[in-house]
């Protein structure tokens, strides 16, 4: 699982329309098919959807900011919004800052580190049980 981070609403919107992951940086390299990506949209939404192929390079990016990005192709987008985003990115945030402490949990988001089994678990858990609500 890998936990990202996204400013707005229109940016996620982009992704899910687009299909996949954007970044002008390396972060994504490692990124495996199968895996679980989740995006915190600002502090008010989470993007949940599942890698479904190598990345590739790529002449244009989902939101007309740079060129030449790489893409993540991604399936089965799902955003939750509304209490329940709200309280999910929250949520997520909280396990993150008290697994890997506030400078760690800062180079996750930013970088897409991949989680360790013990807090992937917690945010699964935890995504079942708002998704379900």
């Amino acid at each position: 699982m890998r936990v990202v981070t996204l400013e707005s609403r229109q940016k996620a919107c982009a992704v899910m329309n687009a299909g996949s992951w954007s970044s002008s940086r390396h972060r994504s390299l490692d990124w495996a098919t199968g895996e679980r990506v989740v995006v915190l949209v600002a502090r008010t939404a989470v993007l949940t959807a599942m890698v479904s192929g190598p990345r590739v390079k790529s002449d244009a990016a989902e939101w007309a900011s740079t060129t030449a990005d790489w893409n993540v192709p991604l399936i089965q987008p799902k955003l939750l919004e509304g209490d329940t985003g709200r309280q999910l990115n929250e949520g997520i945030r909280a396990i993150l800052r008290d697994t890997y402490g506030e400078q760690v949990y800062f180079r996750i988001l930013l970088l897409g580190t991949k989680l360790g089994d013990g807090p992937e678990r917690r945010i699964c858990k935890l995504l079942e049980e708002r998704e379900s609500s």
